[in-house]
Order: C-alpha cells, then structure tokens, then sequence
C-alpha cells in the first residue's frame, strides 16, 4: 500500500523525480501535472491490488 501523500508533498515528489531526470520544472507545470500525477499513482496502487501469481505475469522475450 502506498502512502497517503498531501498535495504538498506530491508537489515536491513531482519538482525531485524532474530534479533527478535532468529537469526544472516550473511550480506552475508542477501544478498542472498533479491531477495526471495523483492519476498515475492510483492506477499503479490498482494494479498492485490485483493478486496474481507469478506465471500470470506476461513474459517478456528480450531481443539482442
């Protein structure tokens, strides 16, 4: 389960994750990625909801 985040907090999460990529994002682009940001996270915590075993997991054949 992932925590419970203020939007403060996710703020700043989002102004790290672009600090670490490289980035310097605006507060102003900050602001506006917060709805596809909070988006994101719970469809992440969706998918981790799901209990699957390990042979459901798709198989990746990687190519050389």
């Amino acid at each position: 389960m992932v925590p419970q985040l203020s939007d403060a907090e996710l703020k700043q999460l989002i102004k790290q994750l672009a600090r670490a990529a490289g980035l310097d994002l605006a507060d102003d682009r900050v602001e506006r990625d917060l709805v596809a940001f909070k988006t994101h996270l719970a469809a992440i915590e969706r998918i981790r909801s799901i209990d699957l075993p390990i042979e459901a997991e798709p198989f990746v054949t990687l190519k050389r």
